[in-house]
């Protein structure tokens, strides 16, 4: 399931930054045309001169669509009465100086569950779902993806996540993809919760190589240069 703009057009105000990360800082804005006219949504910029620029926004959208598959199979299990749905964002870009960027509805109420190096916040229950939602996406994918950096406002009626990280064994989904090394770190830590299932595979214990830190880490890839460069008519 995923959550999306349902919108073509919103202000954002880019005189406040709403937060940053290490790599794209965030900017709060409103529609104003479309379904979701008058609510909030949040734009996401990339920082100038970042290394990740020009390959991130296939990554992010690459991400989206796999962690949503994995939600989809995890929600039709059942295992809880809530409904689990991912934020959609979509590329867009600046009408002033056509900097492209990526816009999704907003998010109230926000907390983060887990990060791609193992730390986790497992205290509350769905802290403790999202702990097995991470677990179930290694064994539905047979070993190849872990679904992690789990984070996203609850609701009275499930709970909308923003920004995951899918770690790959073949390390596919750019600079937050810690891949294999990265899988057996997060569950050299993982603790089986009430919500987890005993059937569910994972991986043989390794010895710890990322420190557990709430941000999320980052690794260095290379760029894809033999790709086409950006531009608007791919989207």
């Amino acid at each position: 399931m995923s959550r999306r703009n349902n919108a073509n057009r919103a202000i954002i105000d880019r005189s406040f930054e709403y937060a940053r990360g290490s790599f794209k800082k965030v900017y709060q804005g409103e529609y104003i045309k479309g379904s979701r006219a008058g609510e909030s949504c949040i734009c996401k910029v990339f920082i100038s001169g970042s290394v990740f620029e020009k390959s991130y926004f296939q990554h992010e959208l690459e991400v989206v669509e796999k962690a949503t598959e994995i939600v989809s199979a995890y929600n039709a299990l059942k295992l809880i009465n809530k409904n689990i749905i991912i934020n959609q964002p979509e590329i867009w870009e600046f009408e002033d100086d056509k900097e492209l960027n990526l816009v999704e509805p907003m998010i109230d109420n926000f907390e983060k569950f887990n990060s791609n190096t193992g730390w986790v916040e497992d205290v509350t229950s769905w802290g403790q779902v999202m702990q097995a939602l991470t677990h179930f996406s290694y064994h539905h994918s047979s070993g190849q993806f872990t679904l992690c950096d789990l984070q996203g406002g609850v609701y009275s009626d499930g709970i909308v996540l923003t920004d995951p990280v899918v770690m790959s064994m073949n390390q596919r989904f750019g600079p937050t993809d810690l891949g294999r090394d990265g899988i057996e770190n997060f569950f050299a830590r993982h603790v089986c919760g009430s919500y987890c299932q005993s059937s569910w595979a994972r991986p043989r214990r390794r010895p710890l190589l990322f420190q557990a830190k709430k941000g999320t880490t980052m690794i260095r890839v290379e760029t894809r240069t033999g790709r086409s460069p950006l531009s608007k008519r791919y989207y």
